[in-house]
């Protein structure tokens, strides 16, 4: 039996720990959403979710766990469309209930999926994103034209999209890196329950390349280098610990492969020679950190995280253990993972959509579903609108208010938004 024909899947190699991760603390997923130019209409809505279902047969299931391992079953039966009532993309555990294990909220002109990372990255769902928004803007009679970039939903899903790429790619000849690494500097906040605080700074494409071109530097690079700095800016003076950001990497491109489930890799990348007094510039990071992530994605070091991942879960060992014991080990090994970065950085690059489409999309949003102690920085582009975003279970915005500050600083220009209404 071909794997789009099963009634259930296997989680793929990345997303085998998220289940097990998982904790009144994180919610083991994110948000991607289009903020549209116009206020959604709940029944069609449920009209394109209806007819964009059997094109993405992984997407709308819920978790399930066996005896030895948790698995993702299909379902369309629960419901999957909901209107926003809370904070996005609260730390709780709705993927351990009986619920899908991906959401599609609405609110005003919002319209966004809440999905669990145990079904795909966030570069898979903004296909399905840009295909479901697509079929909504049809079915309220605005023509939308057949694009390579938007999914045709009236073709058969193929089995290249749900098959666990990591395991395709991997070679057991191939000898895995080490997990040893040093330990990151941690930035903890005081969490508050049931509450998180989203930010969105606008920034236009032009300003950020001007200021990255003649320094040789990528967006990337430089967003990361700012992150950073802010959190230099905002540690203890007696901090001796590098400061690290790990930045997911998609590795479809690097292995020409389809996959609509994870498909993506983190590198960490830090500063280990900041000055204890402050001193340390901006400058002096983005030196330090230029061409480390192109390093950690070349396909060599990518293969060798492959077979590393692939032949930890393959372990005879971790294979015949119980649910219950595989959850204490996992739950270790995430938590040592933990120390190695601060916080994330995940840059889903240009969102590409046909203009006839864009003309009714005002910009994306995304937001990851990060640990209480720690803050999730976004960054996603349509044109030459950049949206960086971060959102924090706290009243302590310390960091994100200097990541602003010191884009504005280097004459960027930026216009922040957060989720209490404030703009500036």
């Amino acid at each position: 039996m071909s794997e789009i024909q099963r009634t259930w899947f296997e989680l793929d190699n990345a997303a085998s720990i998220y289940p097990y991760s998982a904790n009144e603390q994180w919610i083991c997923g994110y948000r991607i959403g289009f903020v549209l130019d116009e206020d959604i209409n709940p029944d069609l809505l449920k009209q394109a979710v209806k007819e964009i279902m059997p094109r993405f047969p992984a997407y709308f299931v819920q978790l399930r766990f066996g005896y030895f391992w948790p698995y993702l079953e299909k379902t369309t039966e629960l419901p999957i469309i909901e209107e926003e009532h809370l904070h996005p993309v609260l730390p709780t555990p709705r993927w351990y209930t009986n619920v899908p294990a991906m959401k599609i909220i609405y609110y005003k002109r919002r319209l966004c999926l809440e999905t669990f990372h145990g079904i795909a990255d966030g570069g898979a769902t903004i296909t399905v994103l840009k295909a479901l928004t697509a079929k909504y803007l049809t079915l309220k009679g605005y023509e939308i034209p057949e694009s390579p970039e938007i999914v045709d939903i009236t073709e058969t899903p193929r089995e290249e999209e749900v098959i666990d790429c990591f395991k395709k790619f991997y070679n057991k000849n191939n000898k895995g890196m080490s997990r040893k690494e040093a330990s990151s500097y941690q930035h903890t906040i005081k969490p508050i329950k049931n509450y998180n605080r989203l930010f969105e700074g606008l920034v236009p494409v032009s300003d950020i390349k001007e200021f990255c071109k003649p320094r040789g530097i990528t967006i990337t690079e430089f967003l990361t280098a700012v992150f950073i700095y802010s959190l230099y800016l905002n540690s203890p003076e007696n901090n001796k610990k590098p400061i690290k950001i790990s930045v997911p990497v998609s590795l479809r491109p690097v292995f020409n492969a389809n996959s609509m489930r994870n498909f993506s890799l983190f590198t960490n990348v830090g500063a280990y020679n900041l000055k204890q007094d402050k001193s340390s510039t901006i400058d002096d990071i983005l030196e330090e950190i230029k061409g480390k992530i192109k390093e950690g994605t070349e396909k060599e070091v990518l293969e060798k995280n492959i077979a590393m991942n692939v032949s930890t879960a393959s372990n005879p060992v971790i294979k015949v253990l119980p649910n219950g014991l595989k959850k204490v080990a996992l739950k270790i090994g995430y938590k040592n993972g933990q120390q190695k970065f601060a916080c994330t950085l995940s840059n889903l690059g240009v969102c590409k959509m046909p203009p006839e489409m864009k003309e009714h999309v005002e910009r994306m949003e995304v937001f990851l579903g990060g640990p209480r102690n720690a803050i999730g920085c976004a960054v996603n582009s349509i044109d030459d609108k950049l949206n960086i975003a971060f959102n924090v279970a706290s009243k302590q915005t310390d960091v994100v208010r200097t990541f602003y500050k010191t884009l504005s600083g280097l004459g960027i220009r930026v216009r922040v938004e957060s989720s209490d209404g404030g703009e500036q």
